[in-house]
Protein backbone atom coordinates (compact mmCIF):
# COMPACT_ATOMS: atom_id res chain seq x y z
CA UNK A 1 0.00 0.00 0.00
CA UNK A 2 1.81 3.46 -0.85
CA UNK A 3 2.62 5.59 1.96
CA UNK A 4 1.40 9.49 1.34
CA UNK A 5 3.30 12.11 3.59
CA UNK A 6 1.29 14.57 5.04
CA UNK A 7 1.84 16.92 7.89
CA UNK A 8 -0.81 16.22 11.16
CA UNK A 9 -3.23 18.69 10.01
CA UNK A 10 -3.34 18.03 6.72
CA UNK A 11 -3.99 14.50 7.53
CA UNK A 12 -7.10 15.56 9.71
CA UNK A 13 -8.24 17.95 7.24
CA UNK A 14 -7.94 15.06 3.86
CA UNK A 15 -9.15 12.57 5.46
CA UNK A 16 -12.68 12.38 4.03
CA UNK A 17 -11.65 13.62 0.60
CA UNK A 18 -8.58 11.00 0.26
CA UNK A 19 -10.76 8.14 1.13
CA UNK A 20 -13.40 9.40 -0.91
CA UNK A 21 -10.47 8.94 -3.50
CA UNK A 22 -8.66 5.64 -2.24
CA UNK A 23 -12.76 4.61 -3.03
CA UNK A 24 -12.94 5.82 -6.57
CA UNK A 25 -10.35 4.51 -7.78
CA UNK A 26 -9.26 1.19 -6.10
CA UNK A 27 -6.17 2.65 -4.90
CA UNK A 28 -5.54 2.39 -1.00
CA UNK A 29 -3.59 4.79 0.35
CA UNK A 30 -1.56 4.50 3.59
CA UNK A 31 -1.32 7.77 5.54
CA UNK A 32 1.85 8.56 7.00
CA UNK A 33 1.67 11.61 9.29
CA UNK A 34 4.80 13.78 9.40
CA UNK A 35 5.81 15.15 13.00
CA UNK A 36 6.59 18.96 13.06
CA UNK A 37 6.68 19.64 16.37
CA UNK A 38 9.62 17.04 16.73
CA UNK A 39 13.96 17.54 15.27
CA UNK A 40 13.98 13.39 15.32
CA UNK A 41 13.73 12.22 11.67
CA UNK A 42 11.26 9.44 10.25
CA UNK A 43 12.12 5.86 10.80
CA UNK A 44 13.38 4.13 7.90
CA UNK A 45 10.70 1.71 7.90
CA UNK A 46 8.43 4.76 7.57
CA UNK A 47 10.53 6.11 4.85
CA UNK A 48 11.11 3.27 2.99
CA UNK A 49 6.86 2.98 2.55
CA UNK A 50 6.36 6.65 1.62
CA UNK A 51 5.62 6.86 -2.29
CA UNK A 52 3.92 9.75 -2.22
CA UNK A 53 3.39 13.48 -0.44
CA UNK A 54 2.01 16.77 0.00
CA UNK A 55 4.28 19.39 1.14
CA UNK A 56 1.96 21.73 2.68
CA UNK A 57 1.96 25.64 3.08
CA UNK A 58 1.45 24.88 6.96
CA UNK A 59 5.17 23.76 6.82
CA UNK A 60 6.24 26.91 6.55
CA UNK A 61 3.96 28.21 9.46
CA UNK A 62 5.74 25.97 11.76
CA UNK A 63 8.79 26.08 10.58
CA UNK A 64 9.08 22.48 9.36
CA UNK A 65 9.67 23.21 5.75
CA UNK A 66 13.42 22.07 5.34
CA UNK A 67 12.91 19.00 7.81
CA UNK A 68 9.79 17.64 5.13
CA UNK A 69 12.21 18.04 1.93
CA UNK A 70 15.02 15.97 4.39
CA UNK A 71 12.53 13.35 4.76
CA UNK A 72 11.42 13.29 0.91
CA UNK A 73 15.09 12.94 0.08
CA UNK A 74 15.64 10.17 2.45
CA UNK A 75 12.62 8.00 1.27
CA UNK A 76 14.08 5.86 -1.36
CA UNK A 77 10.58 4.89 -2.78
CA UNK A 78 9.26 8.30 -3.44
CA UNK A 79 7.91 8.81 -7.04
CA UNK A 80 5.96 11.95 -6.85
CA UNK A 81 5.96 14.88 -4.22
CA UNK A 82 3.14 17.78 -4.39
CA UNK A 83 4.13 21.30 -3.76
CA UNK A 84 2.05 23.53 -2.06
CA UNK A 85 3.68 26.88 -3.72
CA UNK A 86 4.99 27.68 -6.92
CA UNK A 87 8.74 27.91 -6.41
CA UNK A 88 10.14 25.18 -7.59
CA UNK A 89 13.64 26.32 -8.45
CA UNK A 90 15.44 25.42 -4.93
CA UNK A 91 18.23 22.92 -6.54
CA UNK A 92 16.93 19.95 -3.59
CA UNK A 93 13.79 19.86 -5.28
CA UNK A 94 15.53 19.72 -9.12
CA UNK A 95 18.17 16.71 -7.36
CA UNK A 96 14.58 15.21 -6.39
CA UNK A 97 13.39 15.45 -10.63
CA UNK A 98 16.60 14.20 -11.39
CA UNK A 99 16.19 11.06 -9.27
CA UNK A 100 13.32 10.39 -10.93
CA UNK A 101 10.77 11.48 -8.41
CA UNK A 102 7.35 13.21 -10.36
CA UNK A 103 6.77 16.60 -8.62
CA UNK A 104 4.01 19.31 -9.63
CA UNK A 105 3.29 22.03 -7.53
CA UNK A 106 0.47 24.92 -6.70
CA UNK A 107 0.79 27.87 -9.27
CA UNK A 108 -2.89 29.18 -8.75
CA UNK A 109 -2.47 29.10 -4.52
CA UNK A 110 -1.47 32.66 -4.51
CA UNK A 111 -2.30 34.12 -7.50
CA UNK A 112 -4.80 36.10 -5.99
CA UNK A 113 -3.18 38.19 -2.81
CA UNK A 114 0.11 38.41 -5.16
CA UNK A 115 -2.06 40.16 -7.93
CA UNK A 116 -3.15 42.15 -5.40
CA UNK A 117 0.36 43.60 -4.30
CA UNK A 118 1.34 43.89 -7.60
CA UNK A 119 -1.56 46.22 -8.40
CA UNK A 120 -0.91 48.39 -4.62
CA UNK A 121 2.62 48.39 -5.83
CA UNK A 122 1.56 49.38 -9.20
CA UNK A 123 -0.95 52.32 -7.54
CA UNK A 124 1.33 53.55 -4.67
CA UNK A 125 4.13 54.68 -7.41
CA UNK A 126 1.71 56.03 -10.10
CA UNK A 127 0.32 58.13 -7.24
CA UNK A 128 3.97 58.69 -6.14
CA UNK A 129 3.14 57.35 -2.35
CA UNK A 130 6.69 56.97 -1.66
CA UNK A 131 7.29 60.61 -1.94
CA UNK A 132 4.06 61.46 0.19
CA UNK A 133 5.16 58.90 2.83
CA UNK A 134 8.46 60.73 3.17
CA UNK A 135 6.48 64.21 3.63
CA UNK A 136 4.59 62.52 6.07
CA UNK A 137 7.32 61.54 8.01
CA UNK A 138 8.83 65.03 7.68
CA UNK A 139 5.57 66.70 8.86
CA UNK A 140 5.67 68.84 5.66
CA UNK A 141 1.80 69.54 4.09
CA UNK A 142 3.89 69.23 0.27
CA UNK A 143 1.12 68.51 -2.06
CA UNK A 144 3.17 67.53 -5.17
CA UNK A 145 7.05 67.35 -6.38
CA UNK A 146 7.85 69.67 -8.78
CA UNK A 147 8.05 68.35 -12.10
CA UNK A 148 4.80 67.08 -14.75
CA UNK A 149 1.38 65.66 -12.94
CA UNK A 150 1.58 61.78 -13.17
CA UNK A 151 0.20 60.30 -16.37
CA UNK A 152 -3.39 58.60 -16.39
CA UNK A 153 -3.04 54.89 -16.37
CA UNK A 154 -5.75 54.99 -19.07
CA UNK A 155 -2.83 56.28 -21.41
CA UNK A 156 -0.15 53.48 -20.06
CA UNK A 157 0.77 50.28 -21.03
CA UNK A 158 1.40 47.26 -18.69
CA UNK A 159 3.85 44.74 -20.10
CA UNK A 160 3.40 41.31 -18.16
CA UNK A 161 6.13 38.69 -18.26
CA UNK A 162 4.92 35.34 -17.28
CA UNK A 163 1.35 35.00 -18.26
CA UNK A 164 0.99 31.92 -16.27
CA UNK A 165 -1.85 32.33 -12.77
CA UNK A 166 -0.19 35.08 -11.55
CA UNK A 167 0.33 37.14 -14.56
CA UNK A 168 -2.88 36.47 -15.79
CA UNK A 169 -4.68 37.76 -12.61
CA UNK A 170 -2.91 40.81 -12.91
CA UNK A 171 -4.03 41.01 -16.32
CA UNK A 172 -7.61 40.96 -15.03
CA UNK A 173 -7.50 43.63 -12.92
CA UNK A 174 -5.21 45.80 -14.56
CA UNK A 175 -7.90 45.95 -17.63
CA UNK A 176 -10.65 47.89 -16.14
CA UNK A 177 -8.42 50.88 -14.61
CA UNK A 178 -7.92 51.20 -18.44
CA UNK A 179 -4.30 49.79 -18.71
CA UNK A 180 -3.25 48.47 -22.08
CA UNK A 181 -2.09 45.05 -21.12
CA UNK A 182 0.28 43.10 -23.06
CA UNK A 183 1.37 39.70 -21.75
CA UNK A 184 4.43 37.59 -22.83
CA UNK A 185 4.30 34.18 -22.70
CA UNK A 186 5.35 30.75 -25.09
CA UNK A 187 2.19 29.59 -25.80
CA UNK A 188 -1.19 30.75 -27.60
CA UNK A 189 -3.32 33.06 -26.91
CA UNK A 190 -6.38 31.14 -25.09
CA UNK A 191 -9.87 32.36 -24.89
CA UNK A 192 -9.60 32.98 -21.23
CA UNK A 193 -6.61 35.54 -21.19
CA UNK A 194 -7.40 39.15 -20.46
CA UNK A 195 -5.11 41.06 -22.28
CA UNK A 196 -4.74 43.21 -25.35
CA UNK A 197 -1.57 41.76 -26.66
CA UNK A 198 0.45 38.89 -26.85
CA UNK A 199 3.62 38.61 -27.77
CA UNK A 200 5.98 35.36 -27.61
CA UNK A 201 8.69 35.32 -25.27
CA UNK A 202 11.13 35.53 -28.10
CA UNK A 203 10.11 38.83 -29.13
CA UNK A 204 10.02 40.36 -25.72
CA UNK A 205 12.72 43.15 -26.84
CA UNK A 206 10.03 44.40 -29.10
CA UNK A 207 7.62 45.27 -26.77
CA UNK A 208 9.71 46.93 -23.98
CA UNK A 209 9.99 50.11 -25.59
CA UNK A 210 6.24 50.77 -25.22
CA UNK A 211 5.79 49.58 -21.39
CA UNK A 212 5.42 52.05 -18.95
CA UNK A 213 5.19 49.27 -16.54
CA UNK A 214 6.67 46.12 -16.36
CA UNK A 215 5.47 43.61 -14.19
CA UNK A 216 7.50 40.11 -13.76
CA UNK A 217 6.02 36.89 -12.64
CA UNK A 218 7.63 34.32 -14.97
CA UNK A 219 9.44 31.48 -12.64
CA UNK A 220 13.49 31.41 -12.26
CA UNK A 221 14.60 28.92 -15.03
CA UNK A 222 17.78 28.68 -16.99
CA UNK A 223 16.26 30.76 -19.76
CA UNK A 224 15.18 33.70 -17.21
CA UNK A 225 17.95 33.45 -14.90
CA UNK A 226 19.52 37.34 -15.52
CA UNK A 227 17.13 38.01 -18.61
CA UNK A 228 17.12 41.69 -16.76
CA UNK A 229 20.16 43.09 -17.40
CA UNK A 230 21.23 46.56 -18.37
CA UNK A 231 20.78 46.25 -21.74
CA UNK A 232 17.15 45.09 -21.96
CA UNK A 233 16.24 47.54 -19.25
CA UNK A 234 17.98 50.16 -21.21
CA UNK A 235 15.00 49.34 -23.99
CA UNK A 236 12.56 50.89 -21.45
CA UNK A 237 11.15 54.06 -21.50
CA UNK A 238 12.73 56.49 -19.55
CA UNK A 239 10.85 56.88 -16.11
CA UNK A 240 9.50 53.37 -16.38
CA UNK A 241 8.52 51.34 -13.87
CA UNK A 242 9.63 47.95 -12.64
CA UNK A 243 7.49 45.64 -10.55
CA UNK A 244 8.59 42.11 -9.08
CA UNK A 245 7.08 39.56 -7.26
CA UNK A 246 8.76 36.48 -9.23
CA UNK A 247 12.54 35.88 -8.43
CA UNK A 248 14.92 38.55 -7.73
CA UNK A 249 17.95 36.80 -9.87
CA UNK A 250 15.61 37.15 -13.27
CA UNK A 251 17.06 41.13 -13.03
CA UNK A 252 20.39 42.21 -12.73
CA UNK A 253 20.36 44.12 -9.73
CA UNK A 254 23.66 45.89 -9.95
CA UNK A 255 22.24 47.25 -13.08
CA UNK A 256 18.63 47.67 -11.56
CA UNK A 257 20.24 49.77 -9.06
CA UNK A 258 22.01 51.93 -11.42
CA UNK A 259 19.07 52.76 -13.38
CA UNK A 260 17.19 53.48 -10.83
CA UNK A 261 19.76 55.78 -9.20
CA UNK A 262 20.74 57.67 -12.64
CA UNK A 263 16.34 58.22 -13.51
CA UNK A 264 16.57 55.74 -16.44
CA UNK A 265 14.42 53.71 -14.36
CA UNK A 266 11.88 56.01 -12.83
CA UNK A 267 10.48 53.40 -9.82
CA UNK A 268 10.02 49.95 -8.85
CA UNK A 269 8.16 47.96 -6.41
CA UNK A 270 10.36 44.38 -5.38
CA UNK A 271 8.79 41.93 -2.91
CA UNK A 272 11.90 39.70 -4.16
CA UNK A 273 15.76 40.83 -4.59
CA UNK A 274 18.70 38.37 -5.60
CA UNK A 275 19.89 36.98 -2.69
CA UNK A 276 17.37 36.92 0.43
CA UNK A 277 17.23 38.43 2.79
CA UNK A 278 18.38 41.34 2.07
CA UNK A 279 21.60 42.78 3.08
CA UNK A 280 21.55 45.90 5.45
CA UNK A 281 23.93 48.02 3.10
CA UNK A 282 22.42 46.77 -0.12
CA UNK A 283 21.48 50.61 -1.92
CA UNK A 284 17.64 49.50 -2.40
CA UNK A 285 16.81 50.26 1.13
CA UNK A 286 16.83 53.83 0.68
CA UNK A 287 16.35 54.62 -2.84
CA UNK A 288 13.47 57.03 -2.74
CA UNK A 289 11.95 55.29 -5.79
CA UNK A 290 11.89 52.17 -4.31
CA UNK A 291 9.02 49.74 -2.57
CA UNK A 292 10.57 46.86 -0.83
CA UNK A 293 8.83 44.26 0.44
CA UNK A 294 10.30 41.17 2.04
CA UNK A 295 8.95 38.29 0.18
CA UNK A 296 5.09 38.13 1.10
CA UNK A 297 3.33 39.60 -1.39
CA UNK A 298 1.99 35.63 -1.44
CA UNK A 299 0.43 36.08 2.11
CA UNK A 300 -3.15 35.15 2.61
CA UNK A 301 -5.80 32.78 4.83
CA UNK A 302 -6.98 31.80 1.15
CA UNK A 303 -3.73 29.96 0.17
CA UNK A 304 -3.54 27.19 2.44
CA UNK A 305 -7.40 26.03 1.08
CA UNK A 306 -6.19 26.73 -2.52
CA UNK A 307 -3.03 24.82 -2.34
CA UNK A 308 -5.27 21.98 -1.02
CA UNK A 309 -7.54 21.60 -3.51
CA UNK A 310 -5.24 21.57 -6.14
CA UNK A 311 -3.64 19.09 -4.03
CA UNK A 312 -6.27 16.75 -3.94
CA UNK A 313 -6.68 17.31 -7.91
CA UNK A 314 -2.80 15.77 -8.48
CA UNK A 315 -3.58 13.09 -6.09
CA UNK A 316 -6.71 11.72 -8.13
CA UNK A 317 -4.59 12.09 -11.06
CA UNK A 318 -1.48 10.02 -9.61
CA UNK A 319 -3.28 7.15 -8.39
CA UNK A 320 -5.14 6.90 -11.54
CA UNK A 321 -2.39 7.25 -13.19
CA UNK A 322 -3.17 10.20 -15.12
CA UNK A 323 -0.98 13.22 -16.43
CA UNK A 324 -0.86 15.49 -13.09
CA UNK A 325 -2.40 18.85 -13.74
CA UNK A 326 0.24 20.94 -12.73
CA UNK A 327 3.30 18.28 -12.77
CA UNK A 328 6.64 20.54 -12.75
CA UNK A 329 9.22 20.26 -15.99
CA UNK A 330 12.44 21.32 -15.94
Amino acid sequence: MPGLLLTQRLAAQCESEIHAITERSGVPLAIVPFPVESSEPLPAPLLAGIEAAFASPDLYETGGAWSFIDALEASPNLRWAHLGWAGVDNPRLRALAERGVLLSNSPGAAAEPIAHTLMAGLLALARDFPYLAQQQRAHRWERRPSGPLPQDLSQQTLVIFGLGAIGSEFARLAQPLGLHVIGVRRSPRRDTDTIDELVHRDHLDTVLPRADWLAITAPLTDATRGLFNAQRLALLPPGAGLLNVARGKIVDEDALIAALRSGALGRAYLDVVADEPLTPDSPLWDLPNVILTPHTSWAASGNAERARQIFLRNLEAWVTQQPLPEEIRY
